[in-house]
């Protein structure tokens, strides 16, 4: 029987091999992950994974840093008011009566927060598995929303059907795409489902500091609107229209991301998309040329100190990443632990003992709070040379 670790898991066929990736252990998420390749659907995706780990990690991780990085901890964010307005310019007048909305994976229920302060008449129903659904449900309390609800999965279903149903940055996480069938089964006839996820098709014009950062254990699916078309259209939905854009991120650049109207009962169309592995090549092979040229550097010193030993530490130790060759390294963490890579473990060492000890650059590899890492460096040695990957 084919399954996920050898074929795709859309339409069930054999897939290729695009790219391998090693992490560390964090719960019971995948160490090995190969991502692979779909020519038939134009579709990448990471084989293996279990739904109910993946479940088991969002269920304690707080989500939406980034609109909390970009807003500066305001109440409303700049991202979800541009998620709004496009997706409003794509609805028309459909607000004109009362709607009944569902936000499944609402996170902080930042775009809710916009509809819900836009159309006081309709209803907005927020679901989340993780703790940022209790951050949603104070935003709420503190706008005196009072026609915004966020509740439990059952609870939400029950409130249904909808009108509308949205699964903005849901869909890239499901290792089983059974939600989709929920969802469209919590539609209204005639009812829309809003799919928004990251544009694979677009990475290659959108850097990151970190080395292929688009390739994780966490966006297992990189969809085009060719394979989202397909997907969808296996639950009776039907394409009406998506578009483009790219949104404000925490690194000061912006997010490439890809947003799908469909409808319920509608005619299926079938939909052709630039090729995503020719795409992801270019973007690939960009990332390996900035970081031999930082690998490069690097190895002009006699050492090199990396401050965080995460996912992007053990990405940037393969695939032609900055740290792959480099043989003398001291990981900065403030937690004492040991670290293995390969055939060698390594014991962590406090951050300011570790750079007050060591003269050579700082290659910081954790993603949230930059800035802040950044200053308490330079507070220790203002001269120090700090690197972000």
């Amino acid at each position: 029987m084919c399954n996920r670790n050898a074929c795709c898991p859309i339409c069930r066929q054999d897939t290729d091999l695009l790219l391998e990736l090693r992490f560390g252990p964090k719960l019971r998420l995948p160490t090995e992950v190969p991502i692979r390749h779909c020519a038939r659907d134009n579709f990448l995706f990471l084989a293996g994974g279990s739904q109910s780990d993946y479940d088991e990690y969002y269920s304690g991780v707080r989500n939406d840093s980034n609109h909390q990085e970009v807003s500066g901890g305001s109440l409303r964010s700049p991202v979800s008011q541009m998620q709004s307005q496009l997706l409003l310019s794509k609805l028309g007048d459909s607000f004109s009566s009362h709607k009944k909305v569902l936000d499944f994976g609402c996170g902080e229920a930042s775009l809710l927060v916009e509809l819900a302060d836009l159309f006081p008449h309709s209803t907005f129903v927020g679901h989340d598995i993780g703790p940022a659904a209790k951050i949603a449900v104070s935003k709420a309390e503190q706008l005196n929303l009072g026609n915004l609800v966020i509740c439990d999965f059952e609870a939400s279903r029950a409130q249904g059907p909808y009108d509308l149903v949205i699964a903005s940055h849901v869909m890239e996480h499901l290792v089983e795409f059974d939600l989709l069938g929920l969802l469209a089964s919590s539609l209204d006839e005639q009812g829309l489902l809003y799919i928004e996820v990251p544009n694979p098709l677009q990475y290659a014009e959108h850097d990151r500091l970190e080395f292929l950062y688009y390739f994780d254990r966490l966006h297992v699916n990189h969809f085009t609107p060719q394979s989202l078309a397909r997907l969808a259209a296996e639950c009776g939905l039907g394409y009406i229209t998506h578009f483009e854009f790219a949104f404000p991120y925490r690194d000061g650049g912006r997010y490439p991301a890809l947003g799908m109207l469909f409808r319920k009962g509608e005619t299926v169309t079938e939909l052709q998309s630039p090729n995503i592995r020719e795409e992801a090549g270019r973007y690939i092979d960009h990332e390996r040329l900035r970081a031999k040229a930082l690998s490069a550097t690097l190895g002009t010193f006699d050492g090199v100190l990396v401050w965080g030993a995460g996912d992007n530490f053990y990405r940037s130790l393969g695939n032609g990443g900055p740290l792959e060759n480099l043989e003398n390294m001291v990981i900065l963490d403030r937690q004492a632990r040991q670290v293995k890579i390969k055939d060698r473990v390594y014991q962590t060492m406090d951050p300011e003992a570790g750079i007050r000890e060591h003269s050579w650059p700082v290659v910081v590899t954790i993603s949230e709070g930059r800035k802040d890492i950044g200053r308490k460096i330079h507070e220790i040695d203002a001269a120090r040379r700090v690197e972000f990957v």
